[in-house]
């Protein structure tokens, strides 16, 4: 590292594009001394504070001007060397953070394999998961912002508690959601008072169950899958013999869509025809009105 004083000239801010950048003009010698200049980091706290004809004292790293020092203030240039450390350590934040949470994760149900299948989403896991995948690009601002490599990591260890409370939250919300969907106890049977036709999709090995037909006509004597809004054609209906077996939470091993088209607001009807099983999936809201009106056709 070598010092060397100058005189500054000035300063100049170059538009380029939709950036500015700030030069500071100075020399190094006498008034026969060439004039030199050197792109800032910024404009705070030397490019700003600096006039013509002030001292100043240009640190040199590698040969290069690593920072400019006013009095008892200092800024670093764009290209100083100083300033390598910062896009490895950023990537390394970006990159490390979630994936060590995912690796946490990974050992984490690798030690519950064995255990019973939970219905809602674990807590814990989610909440990991989460504060990784925010904490890598706040790791990103910290290193980019942090005039050195410890204060860019005491950055991204003041955002660790408020991140870590926030995905504590979101992960609580969806698995309080989660809990809730994979409820169905609530749910009873209801009979359809008149016509409605419902969104509702019917899936099984007979031959009522038809792709696309994602309508379901109840309350007008039998039930009726279909397409057609109206329910005047592609109409295919349900036989008496159907009848419910249980209401259950959508999973992911049931059809292809469900899970997608209602997330937390679906359930299924495990029906029985015979000895075939029938799987009909629907809104949480109208599920009763399914239930009821498979009742009074099997009455």
């Amino acid at each position: 590292m070598r010092l060397d004083r100058a005189t500054v000239r000035g300063t100049h801010d170059q538009a380029m594009g939709r950036g500015v950048r700030h030069w500071l003009r100075y020399t190094t010698g006498g008034p026969s001394s060439g004039e030199e200049r050197v792109r800032m980091d910024g404009t705070s706290p030397v490019y700003d504070a600096v006039r013509a004809g002030d001292t100043v004292t240009l640190v040199r790293w590698q040969g290069e001007v690593a920072s400019v020092r006013l009095g008892e203030v200092a800024q670093e240039t764009h290209d100083s060397p100083a300033r390598g450390w910062r896009m490895p350590l950023a990537v390394a934040q970006v990159l490390l953070l979630p994936g060590l949470a995912f690796v946490w994760c990974a050992l984490w149900y690798r030690r519950r394999a064995a255990a019973p299948p939970s219905e809602t989403m674990v807590f814990l896991p989610l909440t990991v998961l989460l504060s990784g995948a925010l904490l890598g690009p706040l790791g990103l601002f910290g290193a980019m912002g942090g005039a050195d490599v410890g204060e860019a990591l005491r950055l991204t260890g003041l955002c660790a508690p408020p991140v870590v409370a926030f995905s504590a939250l979101v992960a609580w919300y969806v698995r309080r959601r989660s809990r809730k969907a994979a409820d169905t106890s609530d749910l009873a049977p209801v009979t359809p008072q008149g016509r409605r036709v419902l969104g509702a999709q019917v899936h099984g090995q007979v031959p009522y169950s038809r792709d696309g037909y994602g309508l379901l006509i109840v309350g007008d004597g039998p039930l009726v899958a279909t397409l057609d809004p109206h329910g005047k054609v592609a109409r295919s209906p349900l036989p008496a013999t159907l009848t419910v077996e249980r209401v259950r939470s959508i999973a992911s091993s049931d059809p292809r869509g469900w899970l997608e088209r209602y997330r937390y607001d679906g359930v299924v009807l495990v029906c029985r025809d015979g000895a075939e099983e029938v799987l009909i999936g629907t809104a949480r809201r109208d599920a009763p009105l399914v239930w009821g009106a498979l009742l009074a056709a099997g009455a």
